[in-house]
Order: C-alpha cells, then sequence, then structure tokens
C-alpha cells in the first residue's frame, strides 16, 4: 500500500516578493546559494551498487553479499519518488471536492509486518516504470536513509518492482546512519553467542541454532530464523519464558530486525 508523506517544500524555490522577501514572508538576506551537486546528472544507476544488488538477488543466503550492498551504497546517488499531495479542499460551485493547493511529499510503502517502508532506486527507468506520477528527485544515500530514519522508517526498499531489489532492514539501516559496521543477524556471531547464554537457562533445550528466516531474505520474510531443538514436548510458559528472554537482550534487540522460531524434536 502506498501512502504520502509532507515534505517541506524548499523555500528556494518560492518567487520573490518586492520587498526582498520569498513568498512565504522570508528575507533572502543571508541566504548562501549552494551548487547543484547532481547538475549534469545522467540518471543511470551506480556501476557498483547495481553490481551489488544483481549478486545479492543470486545469492540471496550469502551474508557478504548483503554486506557488499550496503558498502556500495555509501556516497550512492538515489532517486527518491515525490508526488503532489493536496493540502488544501474546497467544495466547488457543481459540489465536488476539489484541491485548492498542494504540496510535494515522498512515496512511502507499509511492510508486510505493518511498518512504514522507505522506497530508493538507482536510476531513473525503474522509478517512473514503478510510479508513472512520482518525480524522481535525485539523493545521496545517506540522505535518504537520515531521512528515512527521522521519518520513524525503520526499513528501505531499493529498487522495488525491479528484478533485483534490495530490503535494508532496521539494524543495517541504523548502522549505516551511523557509519557503523554492520552484520546480517543471521551471521554475526556476537548474537550467536547470545543465543547460547540465553538457552543456558532453559534446560529443557537440547540444541539451539541460527539461520536466515526466509530463502528470500534479502526482499522479505523474517530476518532470523531460530531452530530449537528440544527433547520432549515444551510447556507454553515456558516458550512464553523463552521469548521474553530473547526481547530483554540487549544484543538480540538491538542486531536482530524481526525472527522467527521453530521447534523440533532433537
Amino acid at each position: 500500500m502506498l501512502e504520502a508523506e509532507d515534505v517541506t517544500s524548499d523555500s528556494a524555490d518560492r518567487p520573490a516578493s518586492a520587498d526582498g522577501s520569498d513568498s512565504a514572508g522570508q528575507s533572502w538576506a543571508g541566504r548562501e546559494l549552494k551548487p547543484n551537486p547532481f547538475s549534469g546528472d545522467s540518471g543511470l544507476a551506480d556501476t557498483g551498487l547495481l553490481e551489488a544488488l544483481g549478486r545479492v538477488n543470486r545469492e540471496p543466503l550469502e551474508p557478504q553479499a548483503h554486506l557488499g550492498v550496503v558498502q556500495a551504497l555509501a556516497g550512492a546517488r538515489l532517486y527518491a519518488p515525490i508526488v503532489p499531495v493536496a493540502t488544501e479542499h474546497e467544495v466547488g460551485e457543481h459540489g465536488h471536492m476539489v484541491d485548492n493547493a498542494s504540496d510535494m511529499a515522498m512515496v512511502r510503502l507499509q511492510g508486510e509486518d505493518g511498518r512504514e517502508c522507505t522506497p530508493g532506486f538507482c536510476s531513473i527507468p525503474p522509478l517512473t516504470a514503478w510510479h508513472k506520477e512520482a518525480r524522481p528527485v535525485p539523493i545521496e544515500s545517506e540522505r535518504l536513509v537520515l531521512g528515512a530514519v527521522e521519518a520513524g522508517s525503520q526499513l528501505i526498499v531499493l529498487d522495488p518492482g525491479t528484478s533485483q531489489p534490495f530490503l535494508l532492514r532496521r539494524p543495517a539501516l541504523f548502522a549505516f546512519a551511523q557509519g557503523q559496521p554492520w552484520t546480517p543477524a543471521w551471521a554475526d556471531a556476537e548474537v550467536g553467542q547470545a543465543l547460547v547464554t540465553i538457552a543456558e537457562d532453559f534446560p529443557w533445550l537440547a540444541q539451539i541454532s541460527l539461520r536466515p528466516g526466509s530463502a528470500r531474505v534479502h526482499v522479505e520474510g523474517p530476518e532470523v530464523g531460530i531452530r530449537l531443538g528440544v527433547r520432549s514436548q515444551v510447556p507454553a510458559e515456558e516458550m512464553t519464558r523463552f521469548q521474553q528472554a530473547l526481547a530483554a537482550d540487549e544484543t538480540i534487540v538491538e542486531r536482530v530486525d524481526s525472527l522467527a522460531l521453530q521447534l523440533a524434536e532433537s
């Protein structure tokens, strides 16, 4: 489902008035006009990022392929889909609702778990094919990520609707925004050690293992799958206690976006 969120218009695009202010009454004095960093932009995709997306779609269970996308994003130019959104309405002379004013807004998506997801595109053609009314606005990957975080979005999907999309989940998103290293949770040794430590408090657990949560973990499904090898049937209250232990562990909360549990007799 597409959702739009208002964005602030750049006052530098407003016409100047006779008294030296723009149409919003803000003075032009003291403003600094900076050169457009995207002048002469071809609209084509960053080659390194495109190659990284191709690899992760061919090898979705390879952690280095996921890491390669995040590394290729650094310094890359993306395109944000922007659409007009009505901000003022009135009833026209024939009794129909008409738009009086509009603003430009970023298109937002809703993920399969209900969370907001921000789309970003590597080039113009897939964006306009995906949403014919959207205007492609060039933006640095870092600015797109920071804007998504500030808007409360925990997911970014790159090139949705194409043959090689990629879902940037919350831990990768936050690490990228902070310039911190990141490893997919299902390949993270510290996440594995946290699970082993938690398991020590549950004697009914004979084995615990960590794996990708989906065969298409690069675009859908839970990020992590946790397989619990048990010796006998586990009471519901014990499973609840285990889930509470996961939710209380700082490493799990910080580094795991979403997870699914599977019980199996050992």
